[in-house]
């Protein structure tokens, strides 16, 4: 079983990686749209259009230090808090349970912040909103089966 879930979690840590790289990637180029919007804005003097370009660059900064540097705390300090001191099978389909949805959950919110990247560059607010919801659901089921999987080790795997 344990094998399995190492297998699944290799994967999900790679689908993550691409992820990250084209959220890299697509930052990038986003920025430099909004740097080119800038310097054209400024160059007509156009305030309105200045200050909205220099709102989503500080928009998609913020966005991009969430991506790469709380997403993977979160799902670290979740992980780790996943030890239980209970042992016997249940404990361990328990724990590699726990970690797969750790990874899945990292998956879903490196997806939902690279939907949010993609909404701002377009400038759709609803894309952003059901993305951040995607993302918060995703940690909210981490924070349950956080909790959740220590109790039911202890309930069923007791020594």
């Amino acid at each position: 079983m344990m094998q399995a879930a190492n297998i699944l979690i290799s994967i999900l840590r790679s689908a993550w990686t691409a992820i990250m790289g084209l959220m890299v990637a697509v930052a990038i180029i986003s920025m430099l749209i909004q740097f080119l919007r800038l310097s054209g804005s400024a160059a007509i003097g156009a305030a309105l259009y200045v200050n909205r370009a220099v709102a989503s660059i500080t928009g998609l900064i913020v966005l991009a230090l969430y991506t790469f540097l709380a997403i993977p705390v979160v799902v670290h300090a979740i992980s780790s808090h996943l030890a239980t001191d209970a042992c016997g099978p249940a404990a361990d389909l328990g724990a590699a349970a726990a970690y797969v949805i750790a990874a899945i959950s990292a998956v879903r919110m490196a997806k939902s912040a690279f939907i949010t990247l993609l909404s701002a560059l377009a400038g759709s607010a609803d894309g952003i909103s059901f993305a951040m919801m995607d993302g918060l659901e995703a940690l909210l089921g981490v924070v349950l089966v956080s909790i959740a999987v220590p109790v039911s080790a202890a309930f069923l795997g007791a020594c």
